[in-house]
């Protein structure tokens, strides 16, 4: 008698049955899909500072490269352009995974930098990389005596 009531029970249509496993497989789902979202910005604004301290870095290289006579003399601290572009760009050039370029506007040497970051979780909805990029400006001064002038 009681395996009958254990087959009528289970052999009653059940709307609700099966519910929860549902919804555990689309809460699972999408659990993953923030975690692997997180991990990929994560790695995005990561990418993110190491193009810009790379600018940072390869515009202040530029920035010590200055005009000599001036330098020496006490005239002043002008930038030589030359020197400060090759400077930036070879700084940049060490970087492999970031490339860059490098200007001389004024009294400031201009840097901006580009690097992409390959994605981990997003490739499988088809976003293979991230490009993000670095701008950094120095500027040369001269301080007398802690006076800039």
């Amino acid at each position: 008698m009681s395996t009958t009531v254990v087959r009528r029970r289970f052999a009653q249509d059940d709307s609700e049955r099966g519910s929860a496993t549902i919804w555990m497989i689309t809460t699972a789902l999408t659990m993953v899909l923030l975690v692997g979202l997180a991990v990929d910005l994560g790695g995005q604004v990561l990418a993110k500072q190491h193009a810009q301290v790379v600018a940072f870095e390869a515009a202040r290289a530029g920035g010590q490269q200055l005009q000599g006579p001036a330098a020496v003399l006490g005239q002043g601290a002008v930038v030589d352009p030359v020197l400060a572009v090759a400077a930036a760009t070879t700084y940049i050039a060490g970087t492999p995974e970031v490339v860059g370029t490098a200007s001389v506007v004024g009294d400031r040497v201009v840097v901006d930098t580009v690097t992409t970051y390959q994605t981990r979780f997003l490739s499988i909805v088809g976003i293979q990389q991230l490009t993000v990029t670095g701008h950094a400006e120095a500027r040369t001064v001269r301080a007398v005596e802690g006076v800039v002038g």
